[in-house]
């Protein structure tokens, strides 16, 4: 008999767009039941371009929809309404985009149907505040929380970056709010309104932006993160051009002075980093690292773009060959070796080739396959009954749905702690363990990237290298019920840490390896930060204006959504162990989370040969014309306008005093004359402020937003203030300082408790001797004996 998959058994309505549909994807990948709700008139999503060929079948669309049953129903009708509640008063989840104050049904409409239904509602800018009702699209959204701030050249316009990736955030968020809210539902017999904003969940996943707000002083220089082209704030990661024009990520913050200059040394290209009075120690590189960088610009020079990713990956530097999609596809081994690509029937189309999963498990079924419509009847779900043998625990807060969890926290830098903190701010109690070897630059709690993604987590210090110190790590992992990494591959399986090792003793656990490209395949033992997996996955080439390569993302975007990829999975694993008893083994390859986030593209290729080039903030697609980013009166000042359809266009034409017929008469004329309908709109918006240009056009029902930066979304966003988003921590060293707080209200209220960052070790003697129950005597032993530290 087949395992279940993670969520089988778990009944699943999504009646949204954008900004939920791939929350559904995700969850039905993992088992669940997903019915998609559409409008008689058909999925909105089914007019989504690109298509197969002459087909007229959405590629977008059968991404996005893959795995789920459609039907449709008019929920302004009383038959309609009365279908979509019988649904709903046999779901689990609910996930739905209605707009704020007019929803078709209300939350307590939806709570009398259903009393235990997990409802997330996931909007452009939450429930409440003044831009409420905006209108917003992802170049929007990427304008307003600050991620196109910091994209593209310093030199000229904001970059909003490619791909519907505001809509990934914001999906994955979904989804791991839906598990969280399912939890609470089974837990306590009473179902859970969630409130996400999109606005505020994307300005929690933009790196450096908040940071350098809320910590000034470090060595950036300046509290407002700024554009640099494809140079990370931390000025060690950027993109240079090797000599057969492609694009290398080079990067001088992993083994500096062991292995990457006396590399650059033996290639004759540094010679005077080998002086010991100028460079007497990493430190004193460190401070030079622009000299650094400058060597590295020169010599990466002499090389061809891949024969440079090869040797520094064998010599385990995490260098990334920026390749277009197809490069991206048909140079990578490692796709095929993991099987990450397969095949399904779509309808009207025949056999393709598809993306894979986001992360894989021990119990995962089939591939998801293309959407299926069917009739209301076939939707066969009986009325939900009281969980059998869960004794309701009515003393669980909506806003901490993850108390009672137990994380054990392996991970550093940015990815795996961004994950845990999404679930400590859940209510989970996340036990960091960490060192002093490991403690230092960015991982140590004494730098501000530290405090910003480590927060209301418990501090444990172990030294792995010591037998005594993995043993007591065993004991917490056998008291644990998730356990996250991200160490290269085999790291944990040789501590004894892994499933297989601890199931015998704990069957229950789930453990989640976040590897770069995962625990198999010929490049399991390469190094990648986020930036690697941009340029190996055609991210990095199309985030980029027309003709140039070097540019891509100005933050570690991947890195963020393998966090939240990650909470989620520690999600399924809670799932699956609830239905069947067991943990799952959890192989989350940020580098095919990677190439997830560029599906459509890449089905695009594999179908129809269609290898895109940059086009700076055009849609990818041609679906909206125009869509840019145009400046502003003020010094750097912008605004994002969107435009989808010919009555908008009339609509954005008057408002700007440009003539809306002749070459921009209709759609497709505006996509052949972009330049001069990107010229004629710029010279209007010279003179405007963005904020008060944006407030008019949405009141006229066009798409606009101003291109924010961090002090504009906490001095001068009225939704943000509104909504009460920003916060504060203390923390022994830091005093207080800035927060943002969690994305989402539940039943109203936000999750309340953050606690500030803590040094290493802080909780050790409390967390070995109140969860494992050693006695102080055997604590002093360890600690005499340097084990715990």
């Amino acid at each position: 008999m087949a395992a279940l998959q993670p969520l089988a058994g778990l009944r699943v309505i999504e009646c949204a767009g954008w900004n939920g549909v791939l929350a559904g994807r995700l969850l039905a990948e993992a088992g669940a039941d997903v019915v998609r709700v559409v409008p008689p008139g058909g999925d909105p999503l089914a007019v989504e371009p690109p298509f197969f060929g002459s087909t007229g079948v959405s590629i977008q669309s059968t991404f996005y929809n893959a795995g789920k049953r459609t039907i449709r129903l008019d929920l302004g009708e009383p038959a309609g309404r009365e279908q979509f509640l019988a649904l709903a008063a046999a779901a689990d989840i609910l996930i739905e985009d209605w707009v704020p104050g007019a929803p078709p049904f209300t939350a307590a409409e939806l709570r009398a149907a259903n009393p235990p239904l997990a409802h997330i509602a996931v909007t452009p800018m939450g429930q409440d505040g003044p831009w409420r009702d905006w209108r917003v699209n992802d170049l929007a959204a990427n304008a307003l929380c600050g991620s196109a701030w910091v994209t593209g050249d310093p030199a000229s316009p904001p970059i909003s970056g490619y791909g519907n990736q505001s809509h990934h955030t914001v999906g994955l968020y979904a989804a791991v709010l839906a598990l969280a809210a399912a939890r609470y539902a089974r837990l306590t017999g009473r179902g859970i309104h969630v409130d996400l904003s999109a606005h505020e969940a994307l300005v929690t996943c933009t790196e450096q932006v908040l940071m350098q707000w809320f910590f000034p002083n470090g060595t950036w220089g300046t509290p407002i993160a700024r554009r640099q082209g494809s140079l990370h704030w931390s000025g060690a990661y950027e993109v240079y051009p090797a000599r057969d024009g492609h694009g290398v990520m080079v990067t001088a913050s992993l083994k500096l002075t062991e292995v990457l200059v006396p590399w650059l040394i033996e290639c004759g290209a540094a010679q005077e980093l080998a002086d010991r009075e100028k460079f007497p120690d990493v430190v004193a590189m460190v401070k030079n690292l622009p000299y650094v960088m400058k060597v590295l610009r020169e010599w990466v020079a002499e090389w061809s773009g891949e024969e440079l990713f090869y040797e520094a990956q064998r010599r385990h530097q995490p260098f990334g060959v920026v390749w277009n999609v197809a490069e991206a596809l048909t140079k990578s081994p490692q796709i095929a070796a993991r099987g990450y690509l397969y095949e399904a029937d779509v309808p009207g189309v025949g056999a393709v080739r598809l993306p894979g999963r986001f992360f894989r498990t021990s119990a995962d079924g089939p591939p998801p396959q293309p959407a299926r419509e069917v009739e209301v009847s076939a939707v066969a779900w009986a009325p939900r009954g009281p969980a059998a043998g869960i004794a309701p625990n009515r003393q669980l807060p909506a806003s901490r749905p993850l108390e009672g969890v137990r994380v054990l926290d392996f991970t550093h830098v940015l990815a795996g702690p961004f994950g845990t903190r999404v679930l400590a701010d859940l209510g989970a109690e996340v036990i960091k363990v960490s060192s002093a070897k490991r403690s230092g630059g960015a991982n140590s709690p004494d730098h501000p990237y530290y405090v910003c993604w480590n927060r209301n987590k418990k501090s444990v210090a172990l030294d792995m290298t010591r037998p005594e110190a993995r043993a007591i790590a065993r004991d917490l992992a056998l008291a644990s019920d998730i356990i996250i990494e991200n160490f290269s591959a085999g790291v944990l399986e040789r501590w004894g840490l892994d499933r297989a090792s601890l199931a015998p003793d704990h069957p229950g656990v789930t453990v989640i390896s976040m590897g770069g490209m995962g625990q198999t395949g010929p490049w399991k033992e390469f190094v990648t930060y986020a930036p690697t997996i941009h340029a190996l996955t055609g991210l990095t080439y199309l985030t980029n204006p027309e003709g140039t390569y070097t540019d891509g993302y100005g933050f570690s975007l991947t890195d963020h959504l393998s966090g939240l990829a990650a909470a989620l999975a520690a999600l399924e694993g809670l799932e699956h162990r609830e239905r069947t008893g067991q943990g799952l083994a959890i192989d989350l390859a940020q580098y095919e989370l990677g190439l997830g986030i560029m599906g459509p593209t890449i089905i695009d290729y594999l179908a129809n040969g269609t290898n895109p080039e940059p086009r700076g903030n055009r849609h990818p697609f041609d679906a909206w014309a125009p869509h840019g980013i145009y400046p502003c009166a003020g010094e750097d000042r912008w605004v994002a306008i969107a435009v989808r359809g010919d009555e908008e266009w009339r609509r954005l034409a008057g408002m700007l005093g440009i003539e809306p017929g002749g070459r921009f008469a209709i759609h497709a004329d505006r996509v052949a004359n972009w330049r001069e309908l990107d010229a004629a709109i710029a010279a209007r918006t010279r003179r405007e402020d963005p904020y008060e240009l944006a407030e008019r056009l949405q009141r006229a029902g066009v798409c606009a937003a101003p291109v924010q930066h961090a002090g504009d979304l906490a001095e001068r966003d009225p939704q943000l203030a509104a909504r009460d988003f920003f916060g504060s921590a203390r923390a022994e060293k830091w005093g207080e300082y800035g927060i943002d707080r969690f994305p989402a209200r539940f039943d109203g209220e936000r999750p309340p408790v953050y606690e500030g960052v803590r040094q290493v070790g802080e909780d050790t003697f409390e967390v070995l001797s109140t969860v494992l129950g050693y006695d102080d005597e055997r604590i002093a032993e360890l600690m005499a004996g340097g084990v715990l530290s």
